[in-house]
């Protein structure tokens, strides 16, 4: 069965949007043992082509998409081309917010073969959305997949650098305050995170959770053109989930590059006992 997360703006769909049901019963949290494929790409609006876009990331054959910059009226057209069937829940496509401005035409989209549960705006007490989440269930385990596109430093600017930094460090906060909400379950979080590795909001990102690009030694590049290249893309995973493969993408149709990561559960040692981040996770 085929699923994918979004929200189209009302009148697009011929057949009314149901609720979102609720988690299996039987579903517990953990990380299923088989691997699975996850894209993550920042697309630029498809300014250069949705056609290219979705070519790139079919030759990935993800299980799970997590896109940023779409507009809205692209939703269906990528669903369509990505052989994914719309799951009708309003929360898988969030637009974006500007703390200092009027919402957004466009915003994060999560994809996916597998169904997905319980979907949301990740919680933002500053006000603004930075990011989607929701639950996936795989094999019978549960897991959070979260898609995020944080504030962006756009000019030079030393009093924008600083205001875009302290509005990054509220979104990851925030993130991780809400995930621990939950009970800290097992999760993977992708996308944009307009942060070089190094610095306050690197130490919140690789201090709380899995740089697991970083654990393959796939650190590449990946935004920029020209003079402008370094790291901001990121999959971050809680410890029990174990790469086995991932990468960056040679430069694409849009200023950002695809990311794509396969992991599948930890092998835990008979030692050693399992980790503790599900406990009490909802």
């Amino acid at each position: 069965m085929f699923a994918v997360g979004g929200v189209m703006l009302w009148g697009l769909f011929l057949a009314p949007r149901a609720v979102s049901p609720p988690v299996p019963r039987d579903a517990t949290w953990g990380v299923p043992d088989r691997p699975l494929r996850f894209v993550s790409y920042n697309i630029l609006h498809n300014q250069r082509g949705i056609e290219r876009v979705c070519e790139e990331i079919n030759a990935r054959k993800p299980d799970f998409v997590l896109l940023q910059e779409v507009e809205s009226r692209d939703l269906i057209e990528l669903a369509d081309r990505l052989g994914m069937e719309t799951f009708h829940h309003p929360r898988l496509y969030e637009r974006s917010v500007n703390l200092d401005g009027p919402k957004a035409t466009w915003g994060n989209f999560i994809l996916s073969r597998h169904p997905i549960f319980d979907a949301e705006s990740i919680p933002n007490p500053g006000g603004g959305s930075f990011g989607v989440w929701a639950t996936a269930v795989v094999d019978g385990k549960k897991f959070v997949i979260a898609n995020v596109h944080l504030s962006a430093t756009w000019n030079a600017n030393p009093i924008h650098i600083k205001k875009s930094g302290e509005n990054r460090h509220r979104e990851l906060t925030a993130l991780a305050t809400a995930w621990r909400d939950r009970g800290a379950p097992p999760i993977v979080i992708a996308g944009d995170f307009n942060q070089i590795p190094m610095g306050n909001n690197w130490a919140v990102m690789s201090g709380t959770w899995r740089d697991q690009l970083g654990a393959l030694g796939k650190d590449d590049v990946t935004f920029g053109e020209g003079m402008l290249r370094t790291r901001i893309d990121y999959f971050l995973t809680t410890p029990d989930w174990q790469p086995v493969d991932g990468g960056v993408a040679p430069r694409g149709p849009s200023d950002h590059r695809l990311i794509w990561l396969e992991a599948r559960a930890r092998e835990i040692p008979a030692t050693q006992s399992a980790p503790t981040t599900t406990r009490g996770a909802r």
